[in-house]
């Protein structure tokens, strides 16, 4: 668990609804909180940090001597939470945490994970703790990482988002560079390099990559012949579906229909050794072992 969390007390979840309004806290041990409000709005107050909190947001907050919270009063506000006792941190990582945006848009995935973890409910035992464990990491985790891409976006230059999300609403569509650097008010050659510097590919790669994705997912969410999903996702050929589909997810359109999307773990699919140090397969040798007797060879 990371060092932010007191790993011996693990997290709860809960929910509530303020019809009119209402405060909780204040709470004087040190918590780290996920608070999301799905409709309505707060004030929270940790420590000596002030932050809003509007409907359909959610906010990380990691205090050392107080958390208090004041809900809108006069209007109804539903909220639920994730909270874990706070781990002793060294500076640095304290540092990193402060860094991160106290609030984010409410994603479907920390939303998703949030209701999971709320419909474990109070109940304890060693598996159910190990799953809500498991689970509260997961939506810190989850917090974090979109975090990072929102700060991500926010020092993305205008002109990639908006080719970013052409190509995400349009990629049936016959895209080219010129036509896309027209659209967003730059140089083709400006929207290559500006493109490959944020996004880590270049347009055209980037266009291909939503393609196949798209495919990837009515391959598995529908039963139309894959010739009409290619043609859709903007393929001019079922072959070149095919390949890409192939390159990205190592399986061809049909066996990603045949196995639903799962991926054979490698030892499988490559009949990989398993070594595990001191402790012998059945009918393995050790690595230890293995030495041991190149070591006695070596001395005949």
């Amino acid at each position: 668990m990371h060092p932010f969390i007191d790993s011996g007390r693990g997290f709860a979840f809960g929910e509530a609804i303020y019809p009119a309004g209402g405060v909780y806290g204040p709470l004087k041990d040190r918590y780290v909180t996920l608070l999301i409000i799905h409709e309505g709005k707060a004030r929270v107050f940790s420590d000596d940090s002030e932050t809003m909190l509007g409907p359909r947001s959610c906010g990380f907050f990691r205090n050392e001597h107080r958390l208090f919270i004041e809900y809108a009063e006069g209007r109804n506000t539903r909220v639920s939470w994730c909270e874990g006792y706070a781990g002793e941190v060294a500076e640095a990582i304290a540092m990193r945490l402060r860094s991160l945006p106290s609030r984010i848009a409410l994603s479907q995935r920390i939303e998703a994970l949030q209701r999971l973890g709320v419909e474990l409910g109070a109940g304890s035992s060693s598996n159910l703790n190990l799953l809500r464990n498991a689970l509260g990491e997961t939506i810190f985790l989850a917090y974090f990482h979109e975090a990072q891409m929102s700060e991500q976006e926010r020092l993305t230059p205008r002109s990639v988002l908006r080719a970013r999300f052409y190509m995400d609403e349009n990629y049936e569509k016959e895209i080219t560079v010129d036509r896309l650097a027209a659209l967003v008010g730059v140089t083709p050659q400006h929207l290559v390099s500006s493109f490959r510097k944020h996004v880590g590919v270049t347009p055209v790669r980037y266009l291909w990559q939503v393609r196949a994705a798209r495919g990837h997912f009515l391959l598995l969410q529908t039963g139309l012949p894959i010739s009409d999903i290619a043609y859709q996702c903007g393929y001019k050929n079922p072959f070149h579906f095919s390949r890409q589909i192939s390159e990205q997810f190592g399986m061809s359109p049909r066996q990603v229909r045949a196995n639903k999307g799962y991926r054979v773990a490698s030892d499988v699919a490559e009949g990989a050794g398993d070594t595990a140090y001191g402790m012998a397969l059945s009918g393995t040798k050790t690595i230890l072992e293995i030495a041991d007797g190149q070591s006695r060879e070596t001395q005949r």
